[in-house]
């Protein structure tokens, strides 16, 4: 498996289910994860629910995914990291979930472990059952310190058909994993629902979208991609409103950034450095398809 990869898996139209695409995905998925896990030994990944490739129209069908982190939270336990992301045949839905093993502090519902964050806009819609062209494209990482996997979609029938079911990176300032996804959604807004681990405040870091500068009128793309920490929806404390020092910003891997204008999904920019950047889902994230200068190497 090279280091640096993004591959185009679009339907044109023929025979287009959601299971066949996530069976495809996860076949992928599988591969890195183990060489992740290799190179990551210490975070532990796992796909705990596996797409279901026999899965009917009424069946649900994506993935719950853990980390398992080397840190131990308050109660002694190791942290894991949760993501949940399903579909299902004729019920677009994607909703990411957020927590870890231990009860939520003062908390006696499921939301306890599993926060699943309806507040993201989650999307409905239905898969039609005739032709439609289908864009998606996955896309990975291995280098030392910056590994990432990301698989993006847009059905192109509908203008909010865009997302991200998919995102682990490294975080570029703590060094563990960030979990994420985005519904499917042009919403500037509450894109990219990510988890992450805290050293600092000992317990997990939320955030709800990527930093944009949606006052600027022209173009700008932004590096590193930041995401916004959320302080006060949901914590593993009681009190969730911890001083601001205990919070850690959240930074992609350099081959992503952000761009400041609610962008189509697999839009494609080049930046004046040379460097050319493919819009993925509909919330501002790019990735770096060619790296800056004249001589920038294009991702195989």
């Amino acid at each position: 498996m090279s280091s640096r990869t993004l591959i185009d898996i679009s339907r044109l139209g023929t025979d287009t289910t959601w299971p066949s695409v996530a069976v495809e995905v996860n076949g992928y998925l599988q591969n890195w994860i183990a060489a992740a896990n290799t190179q990551v030994s210490q975070h532990q990944l796992r796909i705990a629910t596996a797409p279901n490739p026999d899965a009917t129209a009424t069946d649900p069908c994506g993935w719950r995914l853990e980390a398992t982190l080397a840190q131990l939270t308050p109660g002694g336990e190791p942290a894991v990291l949760l993501l949940e992301v399903f579909l299902t045949g004729t019920t677009l839905q994607i909703r990411p979930g957020i927590g870890n093993t231990e009860p939520y502090v003062g908390a006696d519902t499921e939301q306890g472990w599993v926060y699943p964050a309806g507040d993201v806009v989650y999307s409905n819609g239905t898969w039609s059952t005739t032709p439609l062209p289908f864009n998606a494209q996955v896309g990975w990482s291995l280098a030392p310190g910056a590994e990432y996997f990301v698989f993006a979609y847009s059905q192109h029938r509908f203008t909010n058909r865009q997302a991200v079911p998919l995102l682990i990176a490294r975080d570029q300032v703590s060094g563990h994993w960030i979990l994420a996804a985005s519904p499917p959604s042009t919403s500037s807004f509450d894109g990219l629902r990510a988890v992450s681990w805290n050293v600092r405040s000992g317990q997990p870091s939320g955030s709800r979208y990527l930093l944009r500068d949606g006052l600027l009128t022209v173009v700008r793309i932004s590096q590193p991609a930041e995401l916004v920490i959320a302080t006060t929806d949901w914590s593993y404390y009681e009190v969730a409103n911890e001083p601001a020092q205990f919070w850690e910003p959240l930074i992609l891997p350099p081959d992503f950034a952000a761009v400041n204008i609610s962008s189509a999904a697999m839009s494609y920019y080049k930046a004046p450095d040379g460097s050319e950047w493919l819009a993925i889902g509909a919330h501002g994230l790019l990735l770096r398809t060619r790296e800056a200068g004249p001589n920038g190497s294009l991702l195989p």
